[in-house]
């Protein structure tokens, strides 16, 4: 039961059976509403189905979805290629309330707030690795449970022990609207893949 969490995750309907043999969630830290009024529970699947929608123009925002989904392909996506990779995965935000302005920081109430339904959606969907994106300030917003897992292609990880003994790896990659090269990601997010 998701009791906590306001903006449901949308899940790829491969996500339990992907590619990769490994249930990947992908955690981005907010959603950025003008309209507040527009930050309703299904607000995750929506970005997606605009995202996919050839009738909707393109904005620059989808990039970063698309420079993502190449680094998970390991091939060159595009905006309606990437629909495939997508539906292989979780996508989830981690803050809880919309934000009011691009690139605008959460506050430590926000961050402390969304903890509880961050472990909701782990404990529910059960991911075998989380992709976090930002290690200079998602992966710093993360709960302080569990315990340091083993680097990655010199990447630190972290692991969070369910409730029924499952572990769930979180490894931190550098957030794909900054300088993210895909290919050089694909190589450390494939490694995490294997192990």
């Amino acid at each position: 039961m998701l009791r906590e969490v306001k903006f449901l995750p949308r899940v790829g309907k491969h996500y339990d059976h992907s590619r990769w043999g490994k249930r990947v969630m992908v955690l981005g830290e907010s959603h950025y509403c003008a309209n507040p009024s527009e930050a309703t529970a299904n607000i995750t699947q929506r970005v997606f189905e605009y995202l996919f929608d050839s009738s909707c123009d393109h904005e620059g925002w989808m990039n970063t979805y698309t420079k993502f989904a190449s680094a998970l392909s390991g091939q060159q996506e595009n905006r309606f290629s990437a629909e495939a990779v997508w539906n292989e995965v979780l996508f989830y935000n981690f803050i809880q309330e919309p934000m009011t302005a691009p690139r605008q920081a959460p506050t430590e109430e926000q961050r402390v707030a969304a903890q509880g339904a961050f472990f909701e959606v782990i404990e529910h969907y059960r991911p075998d690795l989380v992709l976090v994106w930002g290690h200079d300030r998602l992966y710093d917003y993360l709960p302080n449970v569990g315990h340091q897992g083993a680097d990655c292609c010199g990447v630190e990880t972290w692991i969070y022990p369910l409730s029924d003994g499952h572990e769930v790896r979180v490894l931190p990659v550098q957030h794909p609207a900054s300088a993210f090269s895909p290919s050089e990601w694909h190589r450390t997010i494939s490694v995490a893949l294997e192990n």
